[in-house]
């Protein structure tokens, strides 16, 4: 039965063969669910939609990197110590400014709870003090009541449910990164969470020794800055009178900025993408393009910038960015569906790799890509995001083309002539075994030649200048004979342009007569009967292709034919139709 369905007493079944790329995660062969029904016509409705679902999710885990990259982990790791750093600091200050402050006394608190958090680290959630732990802190100078007071801490934190951290806290984390909250991911997060801790409790020197390394060379940098040109000095501000409870304004507490995670720049991005799709402004190309080049974004600011938080963005930042395109980057970044899933670093080194003239992309296509992220820009700060205001990406633009300008893809040189006469020496245009083995030698002296599409579409190339995949997908209701306008619009290219000119010969080509001939006869009641309509029954082209038309005139003089391809080609595919007219 089809649909994958089958009936088991009353009821309908769906049953399914797990795609490869979700067995890790359904962890079975065969996906098997009940459709609750007794009707045939239901359950096959019901095993449509359950096949598109199956699909669609191994598509997605086909096309997405899942699992977390080295970049994503540093970043949450150097976002978790940061944080703890800078509460650990204020909890110094603060116990530095009391009364009884005894700084041996918080340095040994802190020194246990960096062993209970490093054992957190080591042994996870579940864990607890061996022997060999208590060796290496006693090594460390621990006493016995220190060890026992780490003991204390383990069961505090699993009391009070501080240990597995909080699910939403992770949540967060992997949010920044622009990671999916997978099973996996959140332990890789939850890991990452007990290391940084731990990385920042054992900062007790900067915190009680005045340890710091970026005090080193610092009042050097104040001196040689006094040589700078002078800032505008402050206005004058009112005399401060101090209040013993003043009330925060709502004004004042809505200009606190709040946590936004960069991944929400991705949403920005498919709210523009929609709108301009409603509005049929932007075809599927173009929005594909801008989620492209928005992915791209999120992907650097993560990984290369540090930036998690999209009230942080700078300036400099997108300048960062702009030169990653311009000098960094691929310039056929985009075409494979792996560089999706590539970090930046990988990226880089793809660049690296390549010689110099192939990376960096151009000027027009940055400005389009500047384009794009000033329209997702624009519609962020209209829903709040003040950062967005002080991105000027005018200046980043590069020095576009000018439009009289002759652009190397707007003429396609003829085949050089030593490689057409080489092809043209081939068993197909001098002698082939028969029609369903062009490509072998025939019999010697024999002169067996099938005019078919591996006859005909080689020598149109060389005379009209016209792509490989224009021509084998071109249709008999392309070929029009004796018609002067040699350019019209149809529901398959609605659009004319000049981006694709193509050098055209001038001199005569006989062959034509007999090429319009051999199309002509798929139309005929044989070939009707095959059900053909495509000039090269051999190939196909997608439907989503734009046509080719070839127009002649019925002067005498054929050269004034002028062929015009409006769109660029699709790569061949290999059609299931194997007849072959001659």
């Amino acid at each position: 039965m089809g649909f994958h369905i089958f009936r088991r007493q009353a009821t309908y079944y769906w049953r399914r063969r797990t795609p490869a790329v979700l067995v890790n995660c359904l962890v079975r062969p065969h996906v098997f669910l009940s459709l609750k029904t007794t009707s045939r016509a239901t359950a096959r409705r019901l095993a449509a939609q359950l096949d598109l679902v199956l699909e669609d999710a191994a598509m997605l885990a086909d096309a997405a990197e899942i699992h977390l990259s080295r970049s994503q982990i540093d970043a949450m790791l150097h976002a978790v110590v940061d944080a703890h750093l800078v509460k650990l600091e204020r909890v110094a200050l603060a116990d530095k400014s009391g009364p009884g402050f005894d700084l041996e006394r918080s340095k040994r608190d802190d020194k246990r709870a960096f062993w209970t958090y490093t054992l957190l680290d080591a042994q996870g959630v579940t864990a607890v003090v061996r022997d060999e732990d208590r060796l290496r802190m006693s090594a460390d100078g621990l006493s016995e009541a220190d060890i026992e007071a780490v003991i204390d801490h383990l069961a505090l934190l699993r009391i009070n449910e501080m240990i597995p951290t909080k699910h939403h806290i992770l949540q967060r984390m992997l949010q920044a990164v622009a990671a999916r909250p997978t099973a996996m991911n959140i332990d890789v997060a939850q890991g990452t969470y007990l290391r940084g801790i731990a990385l920042a409790l054992a900062e007790i020197d900067r915190r009680y020794g005045g340890v710091r390394v970026e005090d080193q060379g610092l009042v050097d940098r104040m001196m040689a800055a006094r040589n700078d040109p002078p800032k505008a000095p402050w206005a004058a501000a009112a005399p401060v009178v101090d209040r013993l409870a003043d009330p925060l304004s709502e004004d004042r507490a809505s200009t606190v900025p709040q946590f936004v995670p960069f991944s929400d720049f991705t949403q920005f991005a498919e709210s523009v993408i929609a709108q301009n799709s409603n509005d049929s402004h932007w075809d599927e190309k173009t929005q594909r393009q801008a989620k492209s080049i928005s992915n791209l974004f999120v992907k650097f600011i993560v990984q290369d910038q540090r930036i998690l938080d999209v009230n942080l963005l700078l300036q400099k930042h997108v300048g960062a960015f702009v030169d990653f395109l311009r000098h960094d980057i691929y310039v056929h970044y985009g075409k494979s569906v792996r560089d999706e899933r590539a970090t930046i670093q990988e990226l880089r080194d793809k660049g690296k790799s390549v010689a110099e003239e192939k990376r960096g992309i151009g000027a027009d296509t940055l400005n389009r890509h500047l384009t794009f992220l000033d329209q997702i820009f624009g519609h962020g700060s209209a829903r709040g995001i003040k950062s967005f205001d002080s991105i000027n990406l005018k200046k980043l633009r590069g020095k576009a083309q000018k439009k009289d300008a002759k652009r190397a893809r707007n003429a396609r040189a003829k085949l050089p002539i030593e490689s057409a006469r080489a092809i043209f020496r081939t068993p197909p245009f001098t002698n082939c075994a028969g029609w369903d083995d062009l490509d072998a030698p025939g019999e010697a002296g024999a002169s067996q030649i099938f005019h078919c599409a591996l006859y005909f579409v080689p020598i149109l190339i060389y005379y009209l200048g016209a792509r490989r995949e224009e021509l084998c997908g071109a249709m008999v209701d392309d070929v029009i004979l004796d018609r002067e306008e040699c350019v019209r619009t149809s529901t398959s290219r609605p659009t004319t342009s000049d981006a694709s000119r193509m050098s055209s010969p001038n001199d005569t080509c006989p062959f034509i007569l007999s090429w319009s001939d051999w199309a002509s006869s798929i139309t005929s009641g044989r070939s009707r009967r095959l059900a053909i309509s495509c000039c090269s029954p051999i190939y196909f082209l997608p439907a989503a292709a734009l046509r080719w038309e070839i127009v002649f005139t019925s002067n005498s003089d054929r050269s004034s034919r002028q062929p015009v391809s409006r769109k660029r080609g699709w790569a061949l595919t290999p059609c299931g139709t194997s007849s072959t007219l001659s």
